[in-house]
C-alpha cells in the first residue's frame, strides 16, 4: 500500500531502507532518500519509486558527521515544514569484540546510531508534530543478544541499545502530540546490493540453525512492518520495540 505525504528514509540504497522506499512509494508521496556512499544503488531505488509516480529527492550524507546530518535535516525542511514519517535504517554491524575494538570504532558506531538519531528526533520534531507523524528507528538483535555464536559485539550492542532508549524517551515525551516513535528490531535479514557478498552454504546453515523459523528474514518483510508503523492503522502504537527475527531471541 502506497502512502501519501513526505517521508525521509536513511540508508535507502539497499536492504531494509530500499525495500521500505519501494513499498511505500506511490502518487502523492514524496521520498527523501539518503545514502552515505552507495550513489548507484540509491539512484536505482529512486528510479523504481519514480516509476510508481512518487516524487524523489536523493541526498548523499555521512550521518557520523554533524554537519552532514544537519544538511540532511535542512534539506528535508526545505522541501516541506510537515513530515509524515522518518525511517532511520542507516547502520552497520561492528563484529569486533573487546580485544579487537578500538575507541575510534566505538565512537563511530555511537555517532551513527545515537547522535544522528538524536538530531533527527530533535530537529524534525516540529515537522512530525504538524502531521502527527511516525518515527521508526531500525535497531538490531545484537542490542538484546550479547553473544552470537563466538561473536561478542560491544560497539553495535551498546550503540543500538542507546538508539532504542532515545526512541522510547522521545515517544513518552511527544505521545500527547500524536507523534508515534518505535524501533524495529530485526534478526538475521538477507543482504542485497552489489556490495554484499553472499554467505557460504556452511555459514548460512549455521545461522539458520540458530533461528526457530529456520531461515533468514527478507528486507521486504521488515519493510511491511515499517509500512504498517508509518500508516494510520498503528496510531495507538508508540514506544515499542517490534522484534522481527523468526524467533531468534527465543533461544
Amino acid at each position: 500500500m502506497a502512502l501519501t505525504g513526505h517521508y525521509l528514509i536513511t540508508g535507502a540504497a539497499s536492504g531494509i531502507g530500499a525495500a521500505t522506499a519501494k513499498k511505500i512509494a506511490g502518487p502523492n508521496c514524496t521520498l527523501i532518500l539518503q545514502t552515505k556512499s552507495n550513489v548507484t544503488g540509491l539512484n536505482e531505488i529512486a528510479e523504481h519509486c519514480r516509476a510508481k509516480s512518487a516524487q524523489v529527492i536523493t541526498i548523499q550524507a555521512d550521518l557520523t558527521d554533524r554537519a552532514d546530518t544537519q544538511r540532511l535535516i535542512d534539506n528535508c525542511l526545505q522541501q516541506s515544514n510537515s513530515l509524515n514519517g522518518v525511517v532511520s535504517t542507516a547502520g552497520y554491524p561492528d563484529w569486533g569484540n573487546f580485544e579487537q575494538l578500538d575507541e575510534e570504532s566505538l565512537i563511530q558506531s555511537m555517532l551513527l546510531m545515537q547522535q544522528s538519531t538524536f538530531m533527527l528526533l530533535k530537529h524534525l520534531n516540529k515537522a512530525l508534530k504538524n502531521t502527527k507523524g511516525s518515527f521508526i528507528g531500525v535497531s538490531t538483535f545484537l542490542a538484546h543478544k550479547m553473544q552470537v555464536g563466538n561473536n561478542i559485539t560491544p560497539a553495535s550492542s551498546s550503540a543500538k541499545a542507546g538508539l532504542e532508549a532515545l526512541i522510547k524517551s522521545y515517544a513518552v515525551q511527544y505521545a500527547h502530540c500524536g507523534i508515534r516513535a518505535n524501533a524495529i528490531v530485526p534478526g538475521y535479514i538477507k543482504k542485497d546490493g552489489a556490495n554484499h557478498k553472499p554467505l557460504t552454504p556452511d555459514a548460512l546453515a549455521q545461522i539458520n540453525a540458530r533461528i526457530p523459523a529456520g531461515r533468514l528474514g527478507l528486507p521486504e518483510e521488515v519493510a511491511s512492518l515499517a509500512q504498517f508503523l508509518l500508516g494510520p492503522q498503528s496510531r495507538y502504537i508508540t514506544g515499542q520495540l517490534m522484534h522481527i527475527d523468526g524467533g531468534l531471541l527465543l533461544k
